[in-house]
């Protein structure tokens, strides 16, 4: 299963990210049924969980696509008379493993907004510095500097 979700592009890989449905698709279809998932490369919506009607037929059309590959025998190593190749059993399969490509996403957007305020931090601590020296003269700012460590070190 996990070579047919990366050939429809749903799975993380290294680098690689699924690309998000856009927001205005994905609120048509959960507000009106207009529309929906592209059949050939559904997408994962992040923003919505798996209780949305977008993620219900991203799941429903991956398990039909998966079951139909391997009836055609593109998966020679599976047989769709297995127990396991029930249709409950491919559905669970696939939504689990597309929960963890949504924890994944979500964890490394959650990430990036973290690095980002982390660098707007620095870029702040840079202007105040760079306002500091507008006013002092060098001495006064080294000054006021080694009072700040001092103090730092009194703390800890």
């Amino acid at each position: 299963m996990r070579k047919f979700l990366e050939s429809k592009g749903v799975l993380v890989k290294g680098d690689y990210f699924p690309i998000a449905p856009e927001d205005r698709l994905v609120d048509a279809f959960e507000s009106h049924g207009i529309g929906g998932p592209d059949l050939n490369a559904p997408c994962v919506c992040m923003t919505w969980s798996f209780r949305g009607k977008w993620n219900k037929e991203v799941v429903e059309i991956l398990t039909v696509g998966f079951i139909s590959e391997v009836k055609a025998g593109t998966y020679e190593h599976i047989q769709h008379t297995w127990s396991q190749m029930t249709e409950d059993n491919v559905r669970k399969r696939c939504q689990k493993r597309l929960y963890r490509v949504h924890y994944m996403c979500r964890k490394r957007g959650m990430r990036s907004r973290s690095e980002s305020d982390k660098i707007n931090r620095m870029q702040q601590r840079q202007q105040d510095v760079g306002s500091y020296q507008h006013f002092l003269t060098l001495h006064e700012f080294l000054m006021l500097r080694s009072a700040d460590i001092s103090q730092k070190e009194e703390n800890l």
